[in-house]
């Protein structure tokens, strides 16, 4: 019973995430490259972290690794699109980095929503 509420609970947790970056992401995002070098080498950082985490994901296997690859990869391009908005303030930046990072929250939900797999 309390496996089942703790993964109603980060579902739930994803979605309100979601719904917030769906609303007040382009004020964040305006927000931060406001401060450009700060932001940029926050967000560079990020992209780096984020393409270990995918390299790490991809090579830990399983039935579900093709998908966590995918959100990685969605959560690099969603750096990079960012770091494009605060380096060159180019407004198309924004829609494409909410809309990436939207897509890896799906991912996410997707991911934990997914069954079990069967024993082997």
């Amino acid at each position: 019973m309390s496996e089942r509420l703790g993964r109603a609970v980060e579902v739930a947790s994803i979605v309100v995430i979601g719904c917030c970056i769906l609303v007040f992401g382009w004020a964040l995002l305006q927000n931060v490259a406001r401060l450009r070098v700060p932001s940029s080498l926050v967000l560079l950082v990020l992209a780096v972290l984020q393409l270990v985490a995918l390299r790490r994901n991809f090579a830990a296997g399983g039935p579900l690794a093709r998908v966590r690859a995918t959100r990685d990869l969605a959560f690099f391009g969603a750096a990079c699109f960012a770091l494009v908005e605060v380096l060159a303030a180019q407004r198309w930046a924004i829609g494409a980095c909410i809309s990436l990072v939207e897509f890896a929250l799906i991912l996410e939900l997707l991911a934990r929503l997914a069954p079990a797999p069967p024993p082997a």
